[in-house]
């Protein structure tokens, strides 16, 4: 079986000086794919760096989070946006909405937002988007105008059934379903029952979010197999169905991944 994780933080310090192990044991456990998205202007050249070393397994995304916005967001993006173009980046990402971590600059978040959803559309590649505690407010940006157009993933998906149904709705979404599908008071069997897996993609957070067992250490690309695992078990389906789909699903989006 081979695994796509969609969406591994690598270049975070809880990383240093064991990337190369970390995608050795990744390969071992048939995690053949990594995106690897920056969150700001700066850690964003370790993203490139890092890709650029295991450039068939580490691709990069490029974005500026909700979370780390700084006194002059529109400078961030200015910085950023010198460097999109041409370096090799498979997503415009991780950026998106957050009201439950800060809720206080939700205003100043949503402008950030939209205009790196023009990025998307300009360089015609899919976004990664964090949506925490904001699902509904993005989907409706999602569902207007030209913003219709944009692809990407629903990152860490936490919705309900009745927001899957709606995220489903428009073609060009997918959800992106990691440890929190594993934890006793995550993601409902519900709602992994009613996922299409030809439009959900697996993914760690890497470091964040680590699957049970594993609940308080590290997480690393190499447990995306536990996320299949709880998937198959239910929805009462092979491993390796899992495994296919959903893999086949994060090429579609990500084409660049080859």
């Amino acid at each position: 079986m081979q695994w796509i994780d969609t969406h591994a933080h690598l270049q975070d310090k809880q990383f240093a000086g064991e990337v190369e192990e970390v995608l050795s044991q990744a390969i071992r456990e048939g995690v053949t794919k990594i995106i690897v998205p920056a969150c700001n202007e700066l850690d964003m050249l370790e993203v490139y760096d890092l890709c650029a070393t295991y450039p068939e397994q580490c691709y990069p995304a490029i974005g500026l989070h909700p979370g780390e916005l700084g006194e002059n967001p529109q400078r961030q993006l200015e910085v950023i946006l010198r460097l999109v173009d041409g370096r090799g980046e498979i997503a415009i990402g991780e950026i998106g909405l957050d009201a439950y971590h800060y809720a206080d600059s939700l205003a100043w978040q949503i402008p950030v937002f939209e205009q790196q959803l023009e990025w998307a559309l300009y360089y015609d590649l899919p976004v990664l988007i964090h949506a925490r505690e904001t699902i509904d407010l993005i989907l409706e940006t999602l569902e207007r105008g030209k913003f219709r157009a944009v692809r990407g993933v629903l990152h860490a998906f936490e919705g309900s059934v009745e927001q899957l149904h709606r995220a489903m709705r428009n073609d060009n979404l997918m959800v992106g379903i990691g440890g929190l599908a594993t934890f006793k008071n995550g993601l409902k069997e519900e709602v992994l029952q009613a996922l299409d897996l030809t439009r959900s993609v697996l993914e760690t957070d890497s470091p964040y979010l680590t699957p049970t067992p594993y609940r308080g250490k590290r997480n690393a690309p190499y447990y995306i197999p536990l996320v299949g695992e709880r998937l198959a078990a239910v929805r009462g389906e092979a491993v390796e169905r899992i495994a296919s789909l959903t893999s086949e699903a994060a090429r579609q989006l990500f084409p660049r991944l080859g």
